[in-house]
Order: C-alpha cells, then structure tokens, then sequence
C-alpha cells in the first residue's frame, strides 16, 4: 500500500465502506508507504504490515488480495475458527498474484469476487468455486454517485486519468489544448499524483481513461473516453459499453490503437453523442455498480450461518508450503518497491534524453523522404481510383438501363395479371352458368324419364288392346262368315 494504482484504491474504498458501517478496520499489507500511508493517515483505519502478524481468525471479515493472507493463516492457524467471513478479491486476469489461490483461498473463501467477467472467465480455468463467485464490476463508493445536466454544456473541461498513457494520449492532450483551447486536468504519473475525488468527476465534461475511472465517471454521468495503453474502444455508447465492461474498460475488449489526430477527432466529433448515452449507460448499470450495496451484502452474508469447515493435518501442510512461497513473493516485492524508488529518481533525469531530440528530428528528415514518396504514390493511387469510379459510373448507367427495362417488363407483367384475372372472371362466370345448365338438364332429364316411363306403360296397354282387339275382330268375321256360309 505506498502507491495510488487500482489494487491499493480498490482496498483503501473497501475499508472506508466497512468503516462508514462502524466497523474497526485494518488494512494489512506487504509494504506500506506514501502517498497512500499519507492519505490513509487521518481517516481512522489502521494500516499494519505482515511483519506485525495480526490473527485473521480475530476478525469478524477479513478482505484478501494479492495472496498476502496465507502469511498470517499460517502463523495462526490453532486459531481456526468458523466465525470469521472470508472473502477473496482478484483484480486482474493477467497478473500473477491476482490468481486463484493455492489451499488457503480454497479452504477458507465464504465469497469470492472478480473484478470483470473476463477476470472470472479466466479464473473459471483454474478451478473457481464459481457457486460463491460473483463479479464486483470495479463498483463505486456512493460518494461518487451524482446526475448531472450536461445537454447545454460544451466540452471544455477534460479529466486525463492514467498511470501508463500511451504516447498518442499525451500527445492528443497536447493538440486539444493547444488547437481547441480545452482545459486538461492530468491525474497519474505522467501529471498529478494524487486520489480522484468525486469532485474532479464533477467539474469534468469529459474523462479519458481506463478501468476504475470508467465506472467512477459513470455514476458520476460524465463521458467516457476509453483509451489507454492497450488502446481501446473510444467513446462509450449504449451500444459499446457491454463489450468494454467485460473487460473490465481496460481497452483489451478491441485492442484498438490509433493516432493522436484520430483521437481528437473522436473527441471533438463524438463529444454531443457521448453526452446523451452517458444517461442511459448510468441508468442500466447504476444498482451493479455500487460498492456500498457489496459491503451491506457482505456484512449480512457474514452474520447468517454458514457451513462449517474444518481444517486437517494435510490442509495445514498445504497451507504452510502455501506461506512459504508468499514470503518469497514478499521478499521479491519489497526488493521491487526499493527500486521503485530508485526509478522514480532516474525519472528526474529525462531532462538528459533530450540531446536525443536532434537526432530523432534528422531521422524526421528520413520520415519525411519516404512520405514524399508515398505521397506519389498516394496520387498514383488516386488516378487509379478515378479509373476505378469511372468504371464504377459505367456500370451504374447501365445498371439503370436494366432498371429501365425490369420497368417495361413490370409494367407488361402488371397488363398480364389483370387480363388472367379478367379471364379467370369469365371462365367463373361460365362455370356458374354451365352448373345452372346442368341442373336445368337434370329437372329435365327426370321429367323425360317420367316421360317415357308413362309412354311405355301406354304402348304396353296399347298392345295389349291391339291384341284384344284384333281377335274379338277375328271372331266376329269369323262368325259372320260363318252365318253367311250356312
């Protein structure tokens, strides 16, 4: 805790959450120093190294990061309890010591939070309990929470917040000062090394940076310019802000680099658009992103019973081994802060780099030589781009001629439709008749078959009477001419 990076910010908000909740609060840490021993001074939280040794099992909630906590479990271990709430931090997926713990996170975690979901993804390989894992998404104290109107406001003020900015942020910085007239506030080792307050976020109408920044701005409903030494997304939008968060805003979401001139332009170009998503990006994250509803979650989580655990011979090896090789990560990153600040004395001797300068302008010369050149060829290229649009205009005259002619021929398909449906009218209208007929002809069909029915009962009676008739006619001849005989 010497140094105002994320890690040490991050630890510092937890403990002023859990004081603003009247806890009693320590931090305990490898190596302690200024700037952050300076803040931490008068705010009523204690801060210990490993070599005072307090016991964790004393603790009601005990935060860990950076696997310092095995150095203490070890020492204390007879003390084992199930009263204390352990929970477990891992900020990075990247960096070796934000990685999942060897024995004692596993054994002893009740929770365990991942700074992002790539963070959580990453730590999924390694054997994450993921059923007590949950993604804190860089919360925000609620000091930093505020709602701002900014839809009359121009961009005029310009929160630069960094402690690695690549060469084309400064050198953006440098242009929007200079050709825009903005004013640039520069928070990190390259300007002002001191904490971001929530009253900075205030006075900003607009803030570039990465990681934790982004969800302070947020809150605070100010713009975000996302853009850093991995590059990064540019404005968030409401479109963009999902993929970005993933990655914890660090710019590894797209890994996108471009130039200063680039970066300004975004800047001055994207600034009114930035402004109105800023208010629906802090409407849908607001609730996620604050610290203080994680710590009440915490501090309820740790007053329920929980299962108990208990801690064998084997585990208390594995822990011991565990220990050992923290102390020599201890040893190595204490030597590491010595020479912290023996490279921040060579800082002060930058000035010396600039008899460099007459060199680099010389190779300018050279750059300049090449750009000449492919300026020509720059030109070459766009006579072969008017080629290129001429043919490009050729084909869409006679794309048009097409379009003409599909016309025509739509036109006649149209003419085509109405004489079918003026067909198919008559032929319905011809069927309807030819069933009337058919029906006509059916009544007329019975009405004959009645017909003939009636005329063949009436040849049959006829025949009859014929037959009848004929020989009664027969008889009396007969008789006749046989009266006339005699």
């Amino acid at each position: 805790m010497a140094n105002i990076g994320g890690s040490e910010i991050v630890a510092l908000e937890i403990a002023e959450c859990f004081k603003k909740n009247n806890y009693l609060v320590d931090i305990v840490a490898n190596y302690i120093g200024s700037p952050v021993a300076d803040i931490v001074k008068n705010s009523g939280i204690n801060l210990l190294t490993t070599d005072a040794l307090p016991d964790p099992f004393s603790y009601d909630i005990v935060w860990a990061q950076h696997q310092v906590l095995p150095i203490l479990v070890d020492r204390y271990i007879d003390n084992f309890n199930n009263n204390t709430y352990f929970v477990f931090a891992h900020l990075s997926p990247y960096e070796h010591l934000e990685t999942l713990g060897l024995y004692t996170e596993r054994l002893l975690a009740n929770k365990i939070f991942t700074n992002s979901k790539e963070t959580f993804y990453h730590l999924c390989n390694l054997g994450l309990p993921v059923e007590i894992s949950d993604v804190l998404f860089n919360a925000s104290p609620s000091e930093f929470y505020q709602e701002k109107n900014t839809k009359e406001q121009p961009l005029k003020n310009i929160l630069l917040v960094s402690n690695h900015p690549p060469e084309e942020i400064l050198d953006a910085i440098e242009i929007l000062k200079k050709e825009y007239s903005l004013n640039v506030m520069n928070i990190g080792v390259r300007g002002n090394i001191e904490r971001l307050t929530p009253v900075m976020i205030e006075n900003a109408n607009a803030v570039i940076t990465i990681g934790k920044t982004v969800q302070y701005a947020i809150v605070g409903d100010t713009p975000v310019y996302c853009y850093d030494h991995f590059g990064g997304i540019g404005w968030l939008s409401a479109t963009n802000y999902k993929k970005a968060e993933e990655f914890n805003y660090s710019g590894r979401c797209c890994l996108r680099k471009i130039s200063a001139r680039e970066i300004v332009e975004e800047i001055i170009v994207g600034y009114e658009k930035a402004k109105e998503d800023i208010h629906q990006i802090r409407h849908e994250v607001l609730s996620k992103y604050c610290l203080d509803s994680y710590i009440i979650t915490i501090i309820k989580a740790s007053k329920e019973k929980y299962n108990s655990r208990f801690i064998d011979l084997e585990d208390r090896q594995k822990i011991r081994s565990e220990s050992e090789i923290v102390k020599s990560i201890k040893q190595y990153y204490n030597a590491y802060n010595e020479l912290s600040v023996y490279h921040n004395g060579l800082l002060m001797k930058l000035n010396d780099l600039s008899s460099k300068n007459e060199q680099l302008i010389s190779e300018n010369s050279i750059v300049l030589d090449k750009f000449n050149k492919l300026t020509i060829t720059h030109n070459e290229l766009v006579l072969k781009f008017s080629e290129v649009t001429s043919t490009i205009n050729s084909l869409s005259a006679h794309n048009n001629h097409l379009l003409s002619d599909n016309s025509i021929n739509l036109e006649k398909y149209n003419e085509l439709i109405l004489r079918f449906d003026e067909v198919t009218s008559t032929i319905n209208s011809l069927l309807i008749h030819n069933n009337h007929l058919l029906s006509e002809n059916s009544v007329n069909l019975e009405k004959y078959n009645a017909l003939l029915n009636s005329y063949n009962k009436l040849e049959n009676r006829y025949l009859k009477y014929k037959n009848t008739f004929f020989k009664k006619l027969a008889r009396r001849i007969k008789r006749i001419y046989n009266k006339n005989v005699d």
